[in-house]
């Protein structure tokens, strides 16, 4: 009896293929994780197919054809890798993805698949899935940059490093809201600082008033033009026995007068350049034409003279060195900024003004009252009687 062969189906696997997400994948990995390129449930991968595909899209090898269509799907993840490198070296990424998607059915802790098919993904400018590839990526393997693996297809430079999150356990030190914290402390000390020192050199001199009164009617002692002139000392820079000479002079004015009656003027001493800019002559100047030496405040013939000259209205300018340069000067700036209390003339506010604006101190000597007041930085400093 003759024995009838019936042919046997050629037998077929249908591979289970993991969907392909970006969160933790369904199937855990074991305690041990395995090397990359070996799967854990399938035998270790064979020998990467020889062939690679063309640039030509017609014209593909019969295996290529085979494994797109998936004939063959029986190759390990390793396989499918090498044909996802093949297309990914001839520039062809949407192949290269499809076998790089395959590998990671296969295994889908193959780290060296998933960072190639980020590498893709950025090739194409699909940045939200190379966010998610490379996320995913070090979820698996937190420290697959630091272990000198051999991945030569760097990201470009289009991904943000910002939007990348780093591997666990490799933040740097100052990193997140600790370097934000140490910048914003820096950075406010810096201008904390900087308001400090503005502040301490803009400071104006603390402001007082100092009254003084005379003990006697008789001549003016060097003891009270000593104490009037360590008063004014704060505010004016220039040589302190001018200074004293210019505060005495006042004083004799405004004891004795004029041929009996009160007189009235006003010194300006010091920063006499800038003084002179801001103020004009109301009568032509009586001093000019004197040499220096002859117009020294500290020359007992001047200070005669500028008793004399007192009765005239207007100012005295007087430098630094003790020369007076001008008489009848009269300060023409404007004196708006300027507060002193109510009741003062023409003279006192013209002469804060003028200090104010310049380095001077001004000795006004009142013709109502007697009294001297001495002003600078726009306002009066002591006040004698």
């Amino acid at each position: 009896m003759a024995t009838v062969q019936v042919p046997l189906e050629e037998p077929t696997t249908k591979a289970t293929i993991a969907p392909i997400h970006t969160k933790e994948p369904a199937v855990k990995p074991p305690v041990e994780n395995p090397k990359p390129g070996l799967s854990p449930t399938l035998p270790p991968p064979v020998q990467s197919p020889t062939v690679k595909p063309t640039v030509t899209n017609i014209e593909v090898t019969q295996t290529t054809q085979a494994i797109s269509n998936g004939i063959g799907n029986n190759e390990t993840a390793e396989t499918y890798f090498q044909w996802g490198l093949a297309y990914e070296d001839i520039g062809n990424c949407e192949a290269a993805l499809a076998e790089y998607e395959k590998a990671i059915a296969r295994d889908p802790y193959y780290v060296d698949a998933w960072y190639h098919r980020t590498v893709c993904y950025d090739k194409l400018g699909m940045y939200d899935e190379v966010y998610d590839s490379y996320r995913f990526l070090l979820t698996i393997n937190p420290r697959y940059f630091s272990e000198n693996r051999n991945a030569t297809k760097p990201l470009s430079s289009n991904i943000s490093p910002g939007k990348l999150p780093l591997p666990p356990g490799e933040e740097p030190f100052l990193s997140g809201p600790l370097l934000w914290i140490l910048i914003g402390t820096g950075v406010g000390g810096l201008i904390i600082s900087g308001l400090v020192v503005y502040h301490i050199r803009k400071r104006p001199v603390p402001e007082r008033q100092v009254s003084l009164s005379r003990s006697s009617t008789g001549p003016v002692t060097d003891e009270e033009v000593c104490t009037i002139a360590r008063h004014v000392a704060d505010y004016y820079k220039g040589e302190r026995e001018i200074c004293m000479q210019v505060i005495k002079l006042a004083i004799e004015i405004a004891r004795e007068g004029r041929e009996g009656k009160p007189v009235g003027t006003a010194f300006v001493l010091g920063d006499s350049d800038a003084v002179l800019e801001r103020s004009r002559q109301l009568i032509l100047n009586p001093l000019a034409g004197h040499s220096p030496e002859e117009r020294k405040i500290t020359n007992p013939d001047m200070r005669e003279n500028v008793k004399e000259l007192s009765l005239l209205d207007g100012a005295f300018v007087i430098r630094e060195d003790g020369t007076v340069e001008a008489a009848g000067r009269y300060i023409s700036i404007d004196t708006s900024n300027v507060q002193l209390s109510k009741g003062f003339g023409t003279r006192h506010v013209s002469v804060a003004a003028i200090t104010q604006e310049t380095d001077a101190i001004g000795i006004v000597v009142s013709e109502s009252g007697g009294q001297i007041r001495i002003m600078a930085q726009g306002k009066i400093i002591l006040e004698t009687s």
